[in-house]
């Protein structure tokens, strides 16, 4: 066989640190956004950022709606309702720290994960809904970033290993495997009531599960008692009054004849523009000592603006589709109709991550109301992962199983599909076999 050198021309898509500041800029909602440009001008005097005029009344409510941003099906939402728990995460903060930065924080001190894996988390981290769920497919993510999706998986891992537990799902029934696989119910009951009886624990339909279980009705009560405990939005305790109060909404949508109108609400965000003086020295010989500062600052100042009218320009075109898609959710009241963030990207032309740091903490106004964008979206599915990432689950899940009561290959497929691991029992013995895990009559001991 003879070897051969050629040249080869592959196109391919790098995300550069212009690309992901312009993502951050998109992820960041209106009042975040005016600190982050306060803050920038301090710092660039090429860059003047004053306050827009208020040319029109501003949105009549500044409260947000009592919704639930979490991607849980309606009836099984009644299973947490009047547990005492709050049901709007935005009306529970109290601490200084945000959510995105309690998880970073965690992660600088994660070990042993390198540079690139770092980022990578950091980046997953970015894209995790305001309940703390990923709801973009990793396959489309990893081809964004270019990286093998092995790579990302290896990431979600770490991520869905910090605090609190159930951070980094991508559905509700692996938010709470993962969270009842840090405690002592970890049971093959308990598994089953997450995959198949949510909508009767919802209904407080005990003698069904009781018969979908194979327990007694006093076991299966047991049983919807422990999944009650759990907690359906990982970012619960991320919020506060205080920071419910500086919600304002990035348009109103408003009826007008036998239509609707976007109203994008500008007067939130201030003008930013380039300062002619000082742009004017940018290439003079008497500021030959400047220049390299000069340009340096130039260059951030129109990546900032630029950044600025890519945000706007894609709230807008995305808002647009939306309120064409669920025109009869606005103007008759109908119910929603299905709509997920891939199919959402997909017809505009975005990829899917950029379509959900558009809506992470955006609000919209609507009949008086201030509610999330998120909620005029579908919940995605959790994507099928690798062999790989399959095993690596396995292992957990194991390691978390009760020692006098441990998993049958049936529990454990049926676990794995609950975070997105459609695997057969079969399988599940087959990749057991492969790590060198005993069947369940040989693991069990006594705790």
């Amino acid at each position: 066989m003879a070897f051969q050198q050629r040249l080869e021309q592959v196109q391919k898509q790098v995300m550069t640190q212009a690309m992901l500041q312009s993502l951050h800029c998109l992820q960041m909602p209106s009042v975040e956004l005016l600190e982050f440009l306060q803050e920038a001008a301090l710092s660039n005097p090429l860059l003047e950022v004053e306050d827009a005029p208020h040319d029109g009344p501003l949105p009549e409510a500044m409260e947000p709606a009592p919704v639930t941003d979490v991607p849980i099906e309606r009836r099984e939402q009644l299973i947490w309702d009047g547990s005492g728990a709050e049901s709007d995460f935005t009306s529970s903060l109290s601490r200084p720290q945000t959510f995105s930065e309690y998880l970073t924080a965690q992660l600088g001190q994660s070990a042993p994960l390198d540079g690139r894996m770092l980022f990578l988390c950091g980046y997953l981290v970015g894209c995790l809904n305001s309940a703390g769920y990923l709801d973009c497919e990793l396959s489309e993510l990893a081809e964004e970033l270019n990286v093998p999706a092995s790579e990302l998986e290896q990431a979600l891992f770490a991520v869905q290993a910090l605090d609190p537990p159930g951070v980094g799902a991508r559905s509700l029934s692996e938010c709470l495997l993962l969270q009842l696989a840090q405690g002592k119910e970890f049971t093959e009951v308990n598994i089953h009531l997450i995959r198949f009886g949510l909508p009767l624990l919802a209904d407080n339909d005990y003698a069904g599960l009781a018969r979908l279980l194979s327990v007694r009705p006093a076991e299966a009560r047991r049983a919807g008692d422990v999944i009650r405990a759990l907690n359906p939005i990982p970012s619960r305790g991320f919020s506060s009054e205080h920071t419910a109060a500086m919600i304002a909404p990035e348009a109103v949508i408003r009826r007008t004849g036998g239509g609707l109108v976007i109203e994008m609400n500008e007067g939130l965000i201030p003008r930013v523009s380039l300062n002619r003086e000082y742009c004017a020295l940018v290439g003079d010989p008497g500021c030959q000592e400047a220049q390299l500062y000069l340009k340096e600052k130039l260059t951030e100042a129109k990546s900032l603006v630029s950044n600025l009218e890519n945000r706007h320009e894609t709230l807008f075109r995305l808002l647009s589709a939306l309120v064409h898609c669920q025109e009869g959710y606005f103007l008759r009241r109908e119910d929603l109709l299905p709509m997920t963030m891939g199919q959402m990207a997909e017809q505009l032309s975005l990829n899917v991550s950029t379509v959900s740091r558009a809506v992470k903490d955006k609000y919209i106004q609507f009949d008086g109301r201030v509610f999330p964008l998120r909620v005029l979206f579908s919940a995605a599915l959790p994507t099928g992962g690798s062999a790989e990432a399959a095993r690596r689950q396995l292992r957990r899940f194991v390691e978390a199983e009760p020692p006098e009561h441990p998993l049958s290959d049936e529990a454990l497929s049926q676990a794995l599909a609950g975070v997105g691991f459609s695997l057969s029992r079969r399988t599940v013995a087959k990749y057991r076999g492969e790590l060198s895990i005993p069947p369940a009559a040989q693991r069990r001991r006594k705790a």
